[in-house]
């Protein structure tokens, strides 16, 4: 089942969670998997602009049926294997993606389809 990252930056959880308990209509709006973060250095250290272009590009791929090995990914982004294979590694950490092993190569998948970052409290 395919599925959206909310990373909420400056939103408070307690509230959002305290809202969904009260109003539980509203919990089919409440996204699967959703990261509240404090501010924008908390997600420029967790989700960094190259985890980003590594998410965005597994998205795509997933779009396009394509299933890539950690080789093509370091290959198709101009990266180093290890610095890619340390990514994958954390945003697996972060139940963004799996890493599936088939003979000798290691392939990606994500369940994300799109990621959304939102700013600030809703009115």
């Amino acid at each position: 089942m395919a599925s959206k990252l909310v990373v909420y930056v400056g939103r408070n959880m307690e509230k959002d969670e305290k809202e969904l308990l009260e109003n539980p209509e509203k919990g089919a709006k409440q996204p699967k998997n959703a990261l509240y973060l404090e501010s924008f250095e908390e997600l420029n250290k967790i989700l960094s602009p190259k985890r980003i272009d590594l998410l965005w590009y597994l998205i795509e791929e997933k779009k396009k049926g394509q299933e890539k090995t950690v080789t093509e990914i370091a290959k198709n982004l101009h990266r180093k294997q290890e610095a890619i294979s340390r990514d994958l590694h954390y945003l697996k950490s972060l139940k963004l993606i799996d890493l599936k092993k088939k003979r000798q190569n290691v392939f990606v998948f994500t369940e994300l389809e799109s990621i959304n970052i939102q700013i600030g409290q809703e009115s």
